[in-house]
């Protein structure tokens, strides 16, 4: 991963990694839905049920998924799924409110975490969260959110979220089946201060260049945002979070008559 005008710190080396990191194509999401789907049979069969086929989020501009896939034989080591409240409000957002610090803000929630287990579990997790870090710095994101069971919600504690409400309480969250989860924060410009130098993932994240790393797929979030908010209980339990985008990314990437028509000045202003 290269760093560009938004990063504001120049890696200090090179490290190879033993797998590509990099945003999926719409030819592997079928792979992607049978990874998740064995993914979370081992601890929520009754999630993993509905997860053998690809979701609608797979496909809506304004999220994007990362597979990372071994070097050795291709196979998927590990994904999940970013969500950008560009033209909708967040998956977490049907069961909570966020509240004031969060209205009209650019925000990242990250759904879908699938690991294999594997002695790289834990670097493959770190490289897929330093993706997702540089991605949120490249797209101007104000906050990163992610939902936590036990023990995952430890994970982001260690890389200093914190949480959105009440400190270490859970809520039923319905895109995951109404189980309870953590609700939890952080700031990437802030992120990059907490961090300083005496994190033990500075190095990794701010200061080495993997040149298997490559999101350079990504689509661009250089149009207007809508940020849309959810207000009240009502509102929230109607909405639903595989609601339809206004188009798949997949189309957007490839068709740019298509993009100046849903982004053009006249679409936003009336």
């Amino acid at each position: 991963m290269k760093p560009t005008a938004s990063t504001p710190h120049t890696p200090k080396h090179t490290e190879t990694l033993p797998f590509v990191v990099r945003m999926a194509q719409q030819s592997e999401l079928r792979d992607v839905a049978a990874f998740r789907a064995t993914s979370y049979g081992k601890h929520l069969p009754d999630v993993a049920r509905g997860l053998i086929d690809p979701e609608g989020s797979d496909y809506d501009l304004g999220c994007e998924v990362i597979v990372v896939r071994s070097k050795l034989d291709d196979s998927l080591l590990g994904t999940m799924r970013m969500h950008t409240n560009v033209f909708k409000p967040l998956p977490l957002q049907a069961s909570i409110h966020l509240g004031d610090r969060f209205r009209q803000k650019r925000m990242v929630e990250t759904t879908r975490l699938c690991i294999k287990g594997s002695p790289n579990a834990s670097l493959v997790r770190t490289a897929m969260f330093k993706a997702q870090f540089h991605y949120c710095l490249e797209n101007g994101i104000d906050w990163m959110l992610a939902t936590g069971r036990r023990p995952v919600d430890r994970i982001y504690e260690s890389l200093l979220f914190s949480d959105v409400l009440e400190p270490g309480r859970f809520y039923p969250m319905e895109h995951v089946g109404g189980l309870p989860h953590r609700v939890m924060c952080l700031s990437p410009s802030e992120a990059l201060t907490m961090w300083s130098v005496d994190h033990p993932l500075h190095v990794f994240i701010m200061g080495t260049e993997h040149k298997d790393m490559d999101t350079t797929a990504a689509t661009p979030l250089n149009f207007p945002w809508l940020c849309p908010d959810v207000d009240s209980a009502a509102e929230r339990s109607e909405r639903r979070p595989n609601d339809a985008a206004p188009v798949s990314r997949y189309d957007y990437a490839q068709n740019s008559a298509l993009a100046t028509e849903l982004f053009s000045p006249m679409r936003f202003n009336g």
